[in-house]
């Protein structure tokens, strides 16, 4: 069940990412068509594209980009048996799952907070662009945790 739930959001990040590419090169293709043969430049171009951005950083690098795929120094983990590294996965994942718990009030708060700020150019509410972090919070959350369950159970060696 929990299998089936993880492969759903991350199929739903991938589909949202690719969408969202597709819609981020198509605002950058007409920010260039208006500014260079147009002579006349969009404002609002370059405001959605960076919020694009983010959303898909976020959404991206925490379901569709795996736990071993990420930038790490792994010379200790290397070293170590396979149950040894289980131990460590283990701890790891549980001290940054802890971590996230604990700063995820905070970071609602913050969210909040800039909805009393507007975006520049379109005059969005901030949490267009700070949402995406909660976001990535929840999901790294719940990766993490489906991390950990994949590590204490018999077929572990799979997630090393």
């Amino acid at each position: 069940m929990i299998k089936k739930f993880w492969g759903f959001v991350t199929k739903s990040a991938e589909v949202f990412c690719v969408l969202g590419f597709a819609a981020l090169f198509t605002i950058f293709i007409v920010q260039v068509f208006f500014r260079y043969v147009l002579n006349d430049p969009l404002s609002w171009t370059q405001e959605v594209a960076g919020m694009l951005y983010v959303w898909i950083v976020c959404v991206g690098s925490a379901t569709i980009v795996k736990e071993r795929e990420h930038v790490s120094f792994d010379l200790l983990y290397e070293s170590v048996s396979p149950h040894k590294r289980r131990i460590l996965a283990l701890l790891g994942t549980g001290l940054i799952l802890i971590i996230l718990l604990v700063s995820a009030y905070g970071n609602y708060d913050y969210i909040a907070f800039t909805a009393r700020q507007k975006s520049p150019t379109l005059r969005l509410p901030m949490t267009m662009v700070f949402g995406a972090f909660g976001v990535f919070l929840v999901l790294l959350i719940v990766n993490s945790a489906v991390r950990i369950h994949r590590l204490v159970r018999g077929d572990w060696e799979r997630e090393l």
